[in-house]
């Protein structure tokens, strides 16, 4: 008879590549996930991966079993869940431009890029909102939005009108926002330049950017998504003195949802409420 307790860990080892992670995952010893593989092995009749130096690689066959597999335990997954929605990670700038959706649970991103594409290969989050992550097989991309940075400070600001110049943003002292997968400064990283700036404060979060701005002589920057919700709080908008890229957020999900009708048509819905002004 067919064991199903043996899928899981032949997809773990699949995705992640080492047995050492795929035991961790399953909060199983590695003894018992090498085991689960050679137990595999025997009933399929076929080895499913071949070791290359430290790192193991599934065969072809192994390749083909995992795509109908993965396929097989969604659906299985799906038979007995009481409620179906889709997970989705997303930064805070995204979340402040969505409405409340049944359909969905957001996250928050987590900072390291890598794990999030684990994630997504480990079928752990349904789709991704974000921008500059690692191209690896098995994950999709697609354009869902296009943000800009703009700046910003309290509504009562003496020195500062409708406008800032760069005399002014060099003199001003600034709240900053580190970005931890680029070890940069946000705006340093969308300049192309390392700006000599009179750093007050530096924080990890846009809330506490806002926070940070609120009530100050304190000058600081804001993705133009959130916009609406600076305002909110008695912030004057300005644009940049300076040239600054534009960041391309993206849709990022696993391969096998490419024509996913439910699937598809999030992302469709998603992408139109990101290109709203």
């Amino acid at each position: 008879m067919f064991d199903l307790n043996l899928v899981r860990p032949f997809l773990a080892v699949y995705n992640l590549g080492t047995i050492t992670k795929a035991a961790e995952l399953l909060e199983l010893t590695q003894p018992a996930v090498s085991s689960a593989i050679k137990r595999f092995e025997t009933v399929l009749g076929y080895p499913l991966f071949i070791r290359m130096g430290r790192k193991i690689e599934p065969t072809s066959k192994a390749h083909q079993l995992a795509t109908q597999l993965s396929m097989a335990l969604e659906l299985m997954d799906g038979a007995v869940a009481t409620e179906q929605k889709l997970v989705v990670y997303a930064g805070a700038n995204i979340i402040s431009k969505l409405p409340e959706m049944s359909n969905i649970q957001i996250i928050e991103s987590p900072r390291n890029a890598e794990d999030v594409v684990q994630d997504i290969k480990l079928n752990k989050v349904d789709l991704v909102i974000d921008y500059h992550l690692p191209r690896e097989g098995g994950v999709n991309f697609e354009p869902a939005f296009t943000d800009e940075l703009m700046f910003m400070c309290d509504e009562e600001h003496p020195a500062i009108g409708e406008t800032i110049s760069m005399e002014q943003y060099l003199d001003s002292e600034h709240v900053t926002l580190k970005l931890f997968r680029k070890n940069a400064q946000i705006v340093d990283f969308l300049s192309g330049k390392s700006l000599s700036r009179k750093v007050a404060i530096e924080v990890g979060n846009i809330t506490n950017l806002i926070i940070a701005t609120k009530g100050t002589r304190y000058i600081s920057s804001i993705p133009r998504s959130m916009v609406k919700v600076a305002k909110q709080f008695g912030l004057k908008i300005l644009p940049p003195p300076m040239p600054l890229r534009k960041v391309d957020f993206e849709f990022a999900f696993h391969k096998k949802y490419q024509n996913n009708a439910e699937h598809k048509a999030l992302r469709e819905q998603l992408r139109e409420l990101l290109n709203q002004d």
